[in-house]
């Protein structure tokens, strides 16, 4: 199975654009499950969205951790009913709590014939200056 990356960051804005917000979209499948994580403690405000073609009873989920270790990634919790960040259907939307800093999307339940579009907005609390 190889990580897959995402593509992105993609700078959203109306008027300035001024890169304090950002998306980034990754596609994992049955064959591929793990995003690659990526840095980014400066954008604060998270929110993830599920989408998917053929959910092939797989289970997504949201990982983060302060390294970029394997075995250091934890789930985490939707801002809404503080709950860990898993789903089998789509589509759905979520805020979370943490902010750690690397963050990713995983199928952590491969399915059989799945393809999830996991795709994360983020803003920085601070705006950037042009």
């Amino acid at each position: 199975m190889a990580v897959v990356n995402p593509t992105g960051p993609v700078q959203l804005g109306v008027g300035q654009a001024d890169g304090s917000v950002q998306m980034w979209t990754w596609v994992l499948t049955t064959a591929d499950t793990t995003g690659e994580a990526i840095e980014i403690p400066e954008w604060s405000d998270r929110t993830w969205s599920f989408k998917s073609s053929a959910t092939g009873s797989a289970t997504a989920a949201i990982q983060g951790s302060n390294t970029n270790v394997e075995a250091d990634f934890a789930p985490q919790s939707n801002a809404a009913g503080n709950a860990a960040i898993t789903t089998t259907s789509v589509p759905i939307c979520v805020a979370v709590i943490e902010n750690p800093r690397f963050a990713r999307p995983k199928l952590t339940t491969a399915g059989s014939g799945a393809t999830w579009t996991i795709t994360l907005c983020a803003r920085r609390a601070n705006p950037m200056r042009q």
